[in-house]
């Protein structure tokens, strides 16, 4: 029934194949995304979308994962309400807000692979000095919150920017983040309630694209029920790790993302 409606409906699509291998990549995508950014803060979740990517076109993707992602972190701000840190939360927005404008502004001009690739070696060297600090023993567990507002705005400003052109905003955002050593939940909460804004604030922007439409908000509904399953379990898996774990599965899902980003940019 549900594979009838949708081939009646996207009939600008109707090339698409909606069988079970649609639903699970779509299930694998939005869980994916849902589990990172409830447990992780959102440092697997740039895999999310190139999963998508298998069943649907680009503009497509971008166009249904955004009021997903609205959706993902509405929740996750509520599951986290209580270890946000405002003065790091507020650096950010600032960051992110301009990041926003200037992605808007130069959408139609930018060179996506130029961007992607910058993002990438970003993560992937950021990753890879973490490991390279805690193999000579110079990182520790002790939460150091010495906050440089040039750099969280310089940083947040590349994160929205990325984020409005190419849904990789973590990257940046975990650049930013990471040295400060924060404990988990405030790093998870701190991500939930800038990422609420920055994609929130994504909506009219996109709608003066005009990249919504009928077809990608109803593939939106469709995957709704989705969210909070992925949520759920990702804060389960967060409750069971300590910060240090916490800290090494982030940096390997930081340096995860950066190949994903080569691979997405260059093949």
């Amino acid at each position: 029934m549900m594979e009838f409606f949708l081939k009646n409906l996207f009939t600008t699509y109707s090339n698409f194949d909606y069988s079970v291998l649609f639903y699970l990549t779509a299930f694998l995508s939005v869980s994916v995304v849902a589990i990172s950014k409830s447990g992780f803060g959102g440092g697997l979740g740039g895999l999310g979308v190139p999963i998508m990517l298998f069943i649907l076109p680009a503009k497509i993707v971008l166009a249904v994962f955004l009021p997903l992602i609205v959706l993902m972190d509405l929740w996750v701000i509520y599951v986290w309400r209580r270890f946000p840190i405002y003065k790091i939360i507020l650096i950010m927005c600032l960051g992110g807000f301009i990041g926003q404008i200037a992605g808007w502004y130069f959408f139609k001009y930018l060179d996506d692979q130029t961007i992607l690739f910058i993002i990438a070696s970003l993560a992937i060297i950021t990753s890879l000095r973490y490991f390279k600090n805690l193999y000579k023993k110079k990182v520790t567990n002790k939460a150091k919150v010495k906050v440089n507002y040039k750099k969280g705005v310089a940083w947040s400003s590349l994160s929205g920017f990325s984020s409005f052109i190419a849904l990789s905003g973590a990257i940046p955002a975990h650049i930013f983040l990471l040295p400060l050593k924060l404990k988990r939940e405030n790093f998870v909460s701190i991500m939930s309630f800038y990422f609420f804004f920055v994609n929130f604030t994504k909506i009219p922007f996109f709608w003066e694209l005009d990249i919504f439409t009928m077809e990608t908000i109803a593939i939106t509904i469709l995957l709704i029920p989705i969210i909070p399953i992925g949520i759920f379990f990702g804060k389960w898996l967060n409750s069971k790790l300590s910060d240090k774990i916490f800290y090494h599965v982030t940096h390997i899902a930081l340096f995860l993302c950066g190949i994903n980003l080569f691979i997405k940019g260059y093949f």
